[in-house]
This record gives C-alpha cells, structure tokens and sequence, in this order.
C-alpha cells in the first residue's frame, strides 16, 4: 500500500506494527515540516499512542506552545506528533482545535481503537474497505486496491453518477466495497468488538445573519481573515510558491502573501497555444505589479497529447473536469522550485462566483409570475430563436423544471438526458436512473420554500467542491509531489462567508467581497477586463491532439467493449464534433472514463 502511494511521499517512509498485532500503519511522507525529527508514525512519550498525517495542521506551533504548558513534552515541531499529545487531551474532540487540511489516523494501543478522520471540507482524501474482520484504509482508492487479492467488481450506480455529474459522488467510490470518509467526518474503531462508528463533527452550512451589515465592514473582515489565513498556510520549512490565473480569487491571496513576507515570492502560471483562454497576459500583469519571481508554463498539442492519457490513467477515479490538466502541468512546473504551493479553491463556492447562482435567482423570480402552463411554450419559442446564448439560457430559466433539476441540468450541460443513446447494455437499466437528483437532495434540507442561491452555494460546497475541485487540486498536487494549500477554506474564512447574504456575494458579477478586498492591493484592477471563468481549450485538444485518442477508445477501449458505452452513438458525437458542433461535454467524460478503466484493467 505505501509503494502505490510514493507519489504523495517521495521524502520518506515507515510503518508500525502494534505489539498484539491488531493493527498496522503505514506512511510515506512529503517533508514539509521538521525535515529532519518528522518521521511517521510518531507516537507520544511511553509509545501508547500512534499517529500518520496526510496533509498539514497549520495551527500546529500554537497547538504544541499550549500543550507543552499542559505538561506535554515534544521531541519535534511535526504536526503530526501535535496530534497525539492533541489526543492524549481532548480524544475524538481533538479535530475541533485542528485548522489545515488532513486526513489522519490514531491508534490508542491501550484501550485497541482507532480514529480516523478526515478535514472540513475533505481537501485530503480518505478511503475505506470494511473486511469480514476489522478494515484498511488509505489516501487512494488505488492504495487499497493493490492490498486486494482481486481487483474489486466496479460499482455500476456510480459509474452512472459520474457520467452525468463528471465526477464518482461521495461516500461511494467507483468500485464496490469501498467507500470515502465523508468531509468533516471522524471514523472510530474498536479492535475488541470490530464496532464502527461514523460521526459528523462540522458541515459547510449556510446561516445567513438577520442583520445586514453595511458592505465596507463586511469586506474589511474579508480582508482581516484572510490575511490570517494566508499566515497560517505559510508555516512551512521549505519554500512557497503561489498559482496565479488571470482572475481575482488567486491575485488576491498572492497581494496577501506579497504583503506578508519580505522577500519575493514564486508564482507559476499555465497557457495554451491554441484557443482564445488562456490568461497568461493577466496573470503576467499581477505578477509585474506585485514584484514576484514568476514563472509560465505553455501547453502545446504535443505535450496535451502525452499528457492527457498519462494523467486520467493514473488518477485513483476518474474524473470528467478537464482543468485537471492544465492544474497537472503547472504543478510540475511548480515542483521544480518549491514543494508547496497556495491556490485559490473554493473562492467561487464560498463567495458566490459561479454565474448559474444569478440565474437561479432569476428562475425563482420567474417561476413566481409566470403560470407553469406558458412556461413550456416560452421557454420553446426562446430556444428555437437564433439569439445566442443568453436566449438558451433564458428558457432554460423558464423552462417548467424543478431548481434541483434545472441546476443539475446546468452544471451537467444536460448528460443525464442523452444517456438513452450514449450507454451499451452493461449500463442500459441504468439510463432513466435518478441517482444523481437523489445524491443531491438530501444536502438541500434545511432550506424552506423555493431553493435559490444560497442553497446551491451550500450543495456546491459539500459535493462539487470536494469531490470535482479539491479532488483535482490533490491529485494533480500530489502526483508531483506537491502540497496545494487552500486559504479560502479556513473555517473562519468558510463559517463568515456563509453568513453572508448571497445578494451581497452576487452584486457587480459575483465575489463582491473579494474584488472589493482585491482593489486595496491592486487598485489599477478594477480598470481591466473582467474574467469569466477559468477554461480550458477542450473543444480544440478533442479536434487535434486528443482525436487519436478518442478513435482508440471508439476501436479497442475498455469503455466501448465491455459494453458501458454505445459504439455507434459515440462515433456519431465524434464526427459531429469534428464538425463543428460543441461536444465537448458528452466527450471528455467518456474519454476520462475510458482512459481510467483502461488503467483498471491493466490496458495501456
């Protein structure tokens, strides 16, 4: 299991085995912190108390400043011995002191239990097999995998989740017989009875405050908790660096960096040769302005060709996003010069900048003054009229849905609509399945009435955001042996943000707060072009580059043989594609997912 993982821990490795033979741990490490004394596990004074840490506690000099006052002796500044001595006087309650991003296990040898846990947001992974006795666990499915005597049967209701969604939704995996530790949650063991218990310590909520404060106080305690948060993500002993994009979630926290530390720091910025998205002028220009050592990176259609296979191949599930290569390739860049970088994830899920949470405030509003009987032909006459893209979008505003089903339609550009014609037998049942709608549902509870913004913001940050964003920022990190670290999820951060009323978030085009924060260090910002989004030139790799590939599927691919995929109705989107036509969405989840079970099953 450690050597499927040497990716994450290049730097070192260890393994301990209690005395009775209840349980083994192993790791392998990334030497951030205490290069020479972190060595994992780690244990307390007399060796009754174990640990292993993917991830870092960011609090963590504090946290040992307050216990060694409590009597507790240190033998290293490793967060991961924080965490025994944290055990030692708080148990399970430890993770309410904890700020970073981890996924960790502790072994009480005393009394034979097991904690496992997993951080707020679930930035670092965490898998488990329950077994006929006892369990196993790791950071990778693959980890797992490997400690398999065969590879487990896949799970075919989250292979269908993952083709409409784009990404395997939590607690299930692709697989049968494994399942995520969901974000925010701890896992206790007891290794006497084999007794499991699963307990929810914290959930992204939204819980908007009754008064409305006025905008200049709501962004000075945006700024004020940020550059907290910042300081607190760059305890390390090895150098940082920054991702810098052309939009305002990572210009700012590399103006708060900037501002914190003395010297110059590293930004890494990643371009394309072809397609118009590429944000390496606007990136270039934050850099300028605020003095860092910066570097680029252009992909051309060679290395996307490379690329591509090698890195949806190698992730542990797949996944249909296809910025994770992009993010893939400035990691690599970025390691050759730091091994810890910070980004700007969760910024759009937190203080509202994704444009559909606009729209689904106009749905709501006209939902209310246009009966549902003429809702179906408006919406029908606004589709078929040449109007472009507000005018489609407009009807699907109209259009008589349910918002659950309009969002989920939105975020999916319509997948779950073409599975009729897109899967083979293997997956044929599945095709009218409401499995996605009903992964969803329960996350909206708590919301009364109509669902608008801020009950999207909330389902956005407990499943788009762990399971697509910070999936992507972890693997394409740690595939490079690179840390990603991510101020915007700091609790504070988090909790203040969704206090916020989301009509305050969405104003002047979303993250009012942040480009209001941004404007006190970049103040010549807010006379440049507004960015959209970050974008990816997939419509132009899939024509060129990637063609090959796809065709290979088409011929020999696992997907299309074993029959989860239909042949015919997959070259057809191929050669409409080919001509002009957007299909994009229907063809990178296919191309990901085929490229993964490839791997799966031993086919390169």
């Amino acid at each position: 299991m450690n050597a499927a993982q040497v990716h994450r821990g290049p730097d070192d490795e260890g393994t301990y085995e209690d005395p009775r033979g209840r349980i083994s741990l192993g790791a392998r490490r990334l030497s951030i912190i205490d290069i020479a004394g972190g060595h994992q596990p780690l244990s307390n004074e007399d060796a009754t108390v174990w640990a292993i840490l993917n991830g870092e506690i960011y609090n963590s000099p504090a946290l040992q400043e307050r216990l060694r006052a409590r009597g507790h002796e240190f033998r290293s500044r490793a967060d991961t011995e924080t965490l025994v001595h944290l055990y030692e006087e708080y148990g399970d309650d430890l993770v309410h002191a904890l700020e970073g991003m981890f996924a960790f296990a502790v072994w009480d040898e005393r009394r034979g239990r097991l904690l496992l846990a997993r951080d707020r947001f679930g930035e670092k992974p965490l898998f488990v097999q329950r077994q006929t006795r006892g369990l196993a666990f790791a950071s990778e499915l693959s980890a797992l995998v490997s400690a398999s005597e065969r590879k487990p049967d896949l799970n075919l209701d989250a292979m269908d989740i993952y083709m409409v969604l784009g990404y395997v939704a939590g607690p299930n995996t692709i697989v049968e017989g494994i399942e995520q530790l969901a974000p925010g949650h701890l896992m206790r063991w007891e290794s006497d009875t084999d007794r499991i218990e699963i307990h929810n310590y914290w959930s992204a909520r939204r819980s908007v405050r009754a008064s409305r404060e006025p905008e200049q106080e709501l962004t000075a305690e945006t700024v004020r908790l940020l550059e907290r948060s910042v300081a607190g993500t760059l305890v390390s002993d090895v150098p940082v660096g920054i991702f810098l994009s052309g939009g305002v979630d990572s210009a700012l926290i590399a103006s708060l960096v900037t501002a914190h530390g003395s010297t110059s720091p590293q930004t890494f910025t990643v371009g394309y040769d072809i397609g118009n998205v590429s944000e390496l002028d606007e990136a270039r220009w934050t850099a300028n302005q605020l003095g860092t050592d910066h570097h680029e990176l252009v992909i051309d259609e060679a290395d996307v060709a490379r690329r591509v296979p090698a890195v949806l191949g190698a992730l542990d599930q797949p996944l249909a996003d296809p910025a994770v290569i992009p993010l893939h390739a400035v990691s690599e860049l970025a390691h050759r010069h730091v091994s810890v970088v910070v980004g700007g994830e969760g910024a759009d899920e937190l203080f509202g900048g994704y444009p559909r949470y606009r729209w689904l405030i106009r749905s709501t509003q006209v939902k209310r003054v246009l009966p549902e009987r003429y809702a179906a032909v408006v919406a029908r006459a606004l589709a078929s009229a040449p109007l472009g893209a507000n005018a489609a979008r407009l009807a699907d505003v109209i259009a008589p849905q349910t918002t659950l089903e309009r969002h989920l339609d939105w975020v999916t550009a319509n997948r779950r609509a073409v599975r009729n014609g897109l899967y083979g037998p293997a997956l044929a049942e599945r095709a009218g399945s409401r499995s996605a709608l009903d992964t969803f549902a329960p996350q909206l509870e708590g919301f009364d009435g109509e669902l608008g913004a801020d009950a999207f913001m909330q389902l956005d940050q407990r499943h788009w955001l762990p399971e697509d964003v910070l999936f992507k920022a972890d693997r394409a990190g740690m595939l490079n042996s690179l840390e990603i670290r991510t101020p915007y999820l700091a609790r504070d951060v988090a909790e203040f943000a969704n206090s916020v009323r989301a009509s305050t978030h969405l104003a002047g085009g979303g993250k009012r707060l942040l480009r209001n924060a941004l404007l006190e260090y970049l103040p010549e910002r807010g006379s440049r072009r507004r960015k959209t989004a970050f974008r990816v030139p997939g419509d132009e790799w899939l024509r060129g580059p990637l063609r090959p590939l796809l065709q290979d599927q088409i011929d020999h691919g696992t997907l299309v043989g074993e029959g989860f995929v239909d042949r015919e109705f997959l070259s057809t989107a191929m050669s409409a594609h080919d001509g002009g036509a957007e299909m994009a969405s229907i063809l990178w989840p296919v191309m990901a997912l085929g490229l993964w079970l490839d791997s799966y099953a031993g086919r390169r």
